[in-house]
């Protein structure tokens, strides 16, 4: 007899990644730069006081390009931008708004918030839960299947995992922090989905 089980579980969120850059437009390009590098410095050093580590930080992008105004038919290059992008992990997701307040505080009208996610440093004792449910989803129903067919259930004899995916993190606008002062709370929960197919012996 061959069945289908699906279980399912879900977690608090134990990890926040803010995606955060530094943009600054001036005259020149080594304006520009040291700008970009000052602004970059003020905001690095803003996350170590809030204890955000090292290993945390993640230069994503860093980039210097030509700025031009349209007009008359030909473009005016008019000065030259400076960005660069960073990754920042916050292990306390509590914390996230308040990290992110002090990077704003420190680096200015420079900083960029681009999104934040709400995931699991860990996905695997998620991801065994789900396991554990659909193992029990499939025994329960070779169980019902068996009792209808007035017999009884024999061994497992083989059970197969179907493809999955990892659990889908959460994503939150930045605009949810704005309006908080204190600290606010990861909203909901990550989940995780497992199928398996099991096929059982019958007496």
């Amino acid at each position: 007899m061959t069945v289908t089980g699906t279980g399912s579980a879900s977690a608090a969120p134990d990890l926040a990644v803010v995606g955060m850059a530094v943009e600054v437009t001036a005259p020149t390009a080594e304006k520009a730069l040291a700008a970009q590098h000052a602004a970059a410095n003020a905001l690095l050093g803003a996350l170590r006081k809030q204890h955000v580590a090292e290993r945390d930080v993640r230069t994503d992008s860093l980039e210097l390009s030509a700025v031009y105004a349209e007009g008359g038919g030909a473009a005016k290059l008019t000065g030259y931008r400076a960005a660069q992008s960073f990754s920042v992990q916050v292990r306390e997701p509590r914390r996230t708004g308040r990290v992110i307040k002090a990077a704003v505080a420190a680096a200015g009208d420079s900083v960029r918030i681009n999104g934040v996610t709400f995931d699991l440093a860990d996905a695997r004792p998620l991801r065994a839960k789900a396991r554990e449910a659909a193992h029990a989803d499939a025994r329960s129903k070779a169980e019902h299947y068996a009792s209808l067919t007035g017999r009884e259930l024999g061994r497992l004899v083989s059970l197969t995992e179907a493809e999955s995916g990892n659990p889908r993190p959460l994503t939150v606008s930045p605009s949810a922090f704005a309006k908080q002062e204190g600290v606010p709370v990861a909203p909901g929960e990550i989940q995780d989905s497992v199928s398996v197919v099991a096929v059982y012996e019958l007496q």
